[in-house]
């Protein structure tokens, strides 16, 4: 029995103590030893307690000068404690074992309990001395090396200090990691919120990365979820700094050298040592232990995404409102549109070219094309002029389905028209049938020169939509001429209504596009124009407007 685990007692009891029963006495005089009446009742079941030399039960009546004498084993009380804090054993034999730590749980408090668990027993029955080999912080969770015997301690310290132990940990940074190459990743000088610290060499800490997924997130943009095979000895604090000081992806959690997620503050930090591959010195066999991530990292993925979602839901109701078809805004990569990343954009069953000088091509937007065919059924040598033309879809789209057209793309932007002649070339027939033209729309004088007038104006009100411009990055990556307009979103409406009647023929028609609950504040700019139809898009919206001149 050792002597340092023993709160030893022994007193004679007084005149005030008298006919009283034992175990009230000593709770109400004594109480310090056994700290509570449940220890109290364990150590008289122990016999750890007797009078004038003999162990006696509770409800013993005191008499005065009787010597009471207490020897309360308190590793008793400790080993039923460390019983109950959870060991899951992932491997074990006679020498050694490697066990599973929880996160939340204090290391040296793990340590004892480990004992409990796993160490050998001497002759006497006493639980012998364990050794972890590495050691994972508070917050963190993941596998534990215990050496049962000291030769084998030391053996598999000399491994590890050697770095001869290969251990995987799993973590969940803030960011979408571009590349596993370290010396890109990490830039090692110090950093200057850092400046007491010595410099962190990436490649003394990390063997490799890899990147397992990567989830959307509101708060980091991105989660990644990284395997790092790590040099040892391992130092934790010293593989938070690096990602937090030497990189742009801190990882997730509440210690130091950390960011939490807004939404999951109470998260605890998230790494957790899952892989450890070693040989075994007394067995000479390769031992390796391989766990699931724990379940937290899956949970907080899937909550990110469910927000990121609900958000991109609600985005793309506001972009809706705002006149413009919802774009996939899954498609972005670190903020950026697909269509962007591929340079093509699929409409009216045409892959159309397209770069950031020229908007991209909305479904909305193919009402226009379906109201022009139908507007323009049945006759003949008609020539169409498509104001704003960008990448040519509109115009291309058109011409297509009527091979007797010809027509004029207009546009500011020299770098829009020849992505729109390039599209003309890949995609039409006979691309000679259109003329392009770098061109204000204010400056068009081509006197009754055309059958069909089409437009897809730039009509989102800078007013409205400034407030929102973070949250939709998407649309500040097209260029703001194509999107943009003053006046509330009407300043184009109105240059067209006085260009239209110039260049458009007697009995020919305007076709435009209009933003949600644009259409009668357009058709009263319009009033000298006869309405012959309304198109609502695919998502109901009264979307296009044709109109016919009125004979003069």
């Amino acid at each position: 029995m050792d002597e340092n685990n023993i709160n030893y007692l022994k007193v004679t009891v007084p005149e005030s103590g008298h006919g009283q029963r034992v175990r009230r006495w000593l709770l109400l005089n004594h109480r310090e030893v056994a700290k509570s009446q449940k220890n109290l009742h364990r150590a008289f079941s122990r016999k750890e307690i007797s009078v004038n030399g003999e162990p006696v039960e509770e409800c013993r009546i005191l008499s005065k000068n009787d010597i009471i004498e207490f020897k309360y084993d308190k590793s008793l009380e400790e080993a039923d404690r460390m019983k109950t804090i959870p060991i899951r054993i992932c491997y074990e034999d006679p020498h050694l074992a490697v066990v599973w730590k929880p996160s939340g749980q204090n290391f040296v408090t793990f340590e004892k309990a480990i004992q409990y668990n796993t160490a050998l027993k001497d002759l006497e029955g006493n639980r012998e001395k364990v050794w972890c080999i590495n050691d994972i912080q508070k917050a963190a969770s993941g596998l534990i090396i215990v050496a049962k015997t000291e030769e084998l301690r030391d053996l598999l310290m000399k491994d590890y200090k050697e770095d001869k132990i290969q251990v995987t940990m799993r973590v969940l940074v803030h960011g979408s990691v571009p590349t596993v190459d370290i010396s890109t990743l990490f830039q090692p000088e110090v950093n200057k919120k850092d400046e007491e610290s010595i410099p962190i060499i990436p490649n003394d800490v990390l063997k490799s990365i890899s990147i397992v997924s990567q989830t959307r997130s509101n708060n980091a943009q991105y989660i990644s979820r990284l395997d790092l095979d790590l040099h040892t000895p391992l130092c934790n604090a010293t593989l938070r700094k690096l990602f937090y000081f030497h990189s742009e992806y801190p990882i997730i959690g509440n210690s130091n050298f950390t960011k939490p997620l807004k939404a999951n503050r109470d998260k605890g930090l998230c790494a957790a040592l899952l892989e450890i591959s070693f040989t075994h010195p007394m067995l000479n066999t390769l031992i390796h232990v391989k766990e699931e991530e724990p379940a937290k990292f899956g949970v907080m993925c899937e909550r990110e995404a469910k927000f990121y979602q609900i958000r991109l839901d609600r985005e793309s109701e506001e972009i809706k409102k705002s006149g413009l078809l919802p774009i996939d805004l899954e498609e972005r990569k670190e903020g950026q549109l697909l269509p962007y990343l591929l340079g093509q954009k699929k409409f009216c069953e045409k892959t159309f070219k397209i770069t950031k000088d020229c908007l991209i091509p909305r479904t909305s937007s193919e009402t226009l094309v379906n109201a022009s065919i139908a507007t323009l059924e049945n006759k003949e040598n008609i020539k169409v002029v498509d104001i704003g033309t960008g990448c040519g879809n509109l115009l291309i789209s058109i011409l297509d389905k009527i091979p007797c057209a010809s027509g004029v793309g207009i546009d500011i932007s020299e770098s829009a028209l020849n992505i729109a002649k390039e599209n003309a070339q890949n995609l039409l027939n006979d691309h000679q049938r259109i003329e392009w033209r770098v061109q204000d729309m204010s400056h068009i004088n081509d006197t009754n020169a055309f059958d069909l007038l089409v437009c897809n104006p730039p009509y989102l009100d800078f007013n409205k939509t400034s407030k929102q411009k973070e949250q939709m990055a998407a649309l500040e990556q097209e260029p703001s001429e194509a999107l943009f307009a003053k006046d509330n979103g009407y300043e184009w409406y109105h240059v067209l209504s006085r260009v239209a009647p110039i260049i458009v023929k007697e009995n020919g028609h305007v076709i435009l596009e209009c933003g949600k609950d644009m259409m009668k504040g357009v058709l009263n700019i319009w009033s000298d124009w006869e309405q012959k139809e309304v198109y609502k898009d695919i998502q109901g919206w009264d979307r296009c407007l044709v109109l016919t001149k009125k004979k003069n």
